[in-house]
């Protein structure tokens, strides 16, 4: 391998499934059905970093989770909305209430 080629890793199919290339039982149909190359490494199924991108965007990843998680801990740590606050928001957003 030359110095200038990029390194392409190999992916254990709990990487792709935390990363949002799909389910467990998804990827392991994709890589019967041909769909997905894989390699076994000891007893685990690796596939391509390459090979996963190929399958398209991811739909979630780590950081998204992380995201939600800090959205949820400031939602659960601000204080109730008025009913006066809530009747703003509605009309704000174009709710009844």
């Amino acid at each position: 391998m030359s110095q200038t080629q990029a390194i392409d890793p190999l992916r254990s199919l709990q990487f792709a499934v935390d990363n949002g290339y799909g389910g467990y039982s998804t990827l392991r149909q994709y890589i019967a059905k041909g769909k997905l190359p894989a390699r076994r490494v000891g007893r685990l199924l690796k596939v391509r970093q390459s090979d996963l991108d190929a399958l398209g965007v991811p739909t979630c990843s780590t950081l998204s989770r992380e995201v939600d998680e800090a959205i949820d801990r400031i939602v659960a740590a601000a204080p109730p909305l008025s009913d006066a606050q809530r009747e703003k928001l509605a009309s704000l957003l174009g709710g009844d209430r």
